[in-house]
């Protein structure tokens, strides 16, 4: 079994257990309605397929900036089954989510081109992010697998930060956390190697 049903879809299976709870009732925030997630849902779907839609016909470069960087990341998995599936079906499936379990792990494929959408927009505007991916293209990681690690790390800070406002705990820990490794991966050349191994640039579980 590849390393990444150990890291990397761990990731993307608690973005997908984030995405079901969506919001908490905690402190005051208002749990969102099934009708309501429903509706963003579908929203979703539509713009995954507005941008498919761009990709066939050649006018990614008219979509709005962000929508650039979903696109890149779509046309960068397209071979794979399930990817192409997710897209495919985006905008019929009425607001449910297309997963697929790995190992007992639910997961959303649309969450991995999620995360390297996110990573790519983060490194257009967070010289961090930016130098973290550098460095680790330098030392010999791929640029796809350097995508899989901070996209891993993004994910894994946004679950533990939603867990934390769900339990009344403090919320901004984790993202200083995510600081931390963000550091590290730059200047600990082990901890690179580590995160690399934990977060393989496999993508099996989508084929």
């Amino acid at each position: 079994m590849c390393a990444c049903q150990d890291g990397w879809t761990e990731a993307l299976s608690r973005h997908t257990e984030q995405e079901r709870s969506s919001m908490v009732t905690k402190k005051g925030v208002k749990e969102m309605d099934d009708d309501k997630l429903k509706e963003l849902r579908e929203l979703v779907g539509q713009h995954a397929k507005l941008v498919y839609d761009a990709i066939k016909t050649g006018t990614v470069g008219e979509l709005p900036h962000e929508s650039q960087h979903y696109a890149q990341a779509i046309q960068e998995h397209m071979h794979l089954k399930h990817i192409l599936n997710a897209i495919e079906l985006a905008d019929v499936r009425g607001g449910e989510q297309y997963e697929i379990t790995v190992k007992g792990e639910t997961v959303n494929p649309m969450a991995h081109i999620a995360a390297h959408s996110a990573v790519k927009e983060q490194m257009e505007h967070d010289p961090s992010i930016r130098a973290a991916f550098e460095k680790m293209v330098a030392t010999g990681i791929s640029a796809h697998h350097a995508e899989h690690v901070l996209g891993a790390l993004f994910f894994e800070m946004e679950w533990e930060r939603a867990r934390a406002i769900e339990t009344g705990k403090d919320a901004e820990k984790p993202q200083a956390t995510y600081n931390r490794k963000i550091q590290k991966l730059i200047h600990d050349s082990a901890f690179r190697k580590k995160l690399a191994r934990q977060f393989s640039d496999d993508h099996t579980v989508f084929e």
